[in-house]
């Protein structure tokens, strides 16, 4: 069976190409991440308010960069926050956070550790502070095609913001939040 010149270049071309990405695709270096958050408490010096009180709730979607060996991933999530149940005078939307971070996970094990630096670049009623830390633990399930990932965080102010309404003052560490969360988590 003889080919020409141009049929056996594209047939190396394409096994030159398979070689390539089959390690590329095994590494799964990218990961996509969607899910759900509910603000189980919130702790300042007015108080202190439960999840039940206004069901406050965000729709996350984060993408990530792993490094070889999965070990360490580069984070950058996007939150959109609302009240389930808006206070009385306040809208049901609370605002936009962008959250920089990193996960480290440990190998064989099906939990994670993260942290992250949260900027509040958009409120509905602007009596927000600008940035806060963010640590938490999580625990995967992995499944064929994507995990079922569980997410325990607490968030801590860092910046100081006077509120105009004469609420609570917002200082570097004077109100802590609780959170859960979950969702999928998708590698390509």
């Amino acid at each position: 069976m003889s080919t020409d010149p141009t049929e056996a270049l594209v047939n190396k071309l394409f096994l030159a190409l398979v070689l390539f990405a089959a390690p590329l695709a095994a590494r799964a270096d990218v990961g996509l991440r969607l899910g759900m958050e509910a603000n189980v408490a919130t702790h300042n010096d007015s108080g202190t308010s439960w999840l039940g009180d206004n069901w406050p709730l965000a729709g996350n979607a984060m993408l990530s960069y792993w490094t070889p060996g999965s070990f360490l991933s580069f984070d950058l999530e996007i939150a959109e926050q609302f009240y389930g149940s808006a206070p009385t005078g306040l809208s049901s939307r609370v605002g936009t956070v962008v959250r920089p971070g990193i996960r480290i996970t440990p190998p064989l094990l099906p939990i994670y550790f993260r942290g992250a630096l949260p900027i509040n670049v958009e409120t509905a009623t602007g009596e927000r502070e600008l940035l806060d830390a963010r640590i938490g633990v999580g625990f995967n399930i992995p499944l064929v095609l994507f995990k079922i990932y569980l997410e325990a965080d607490a968030d801590f102010p860092l910046t100081s913001k006077t509120n105009a309404s004469g609420g609570s003052n917002i200082s570097a560490f004077n109100q802590q939040a609780f959170l859960i969360g979950g969702g999928l988590d998708f590698r390509f």
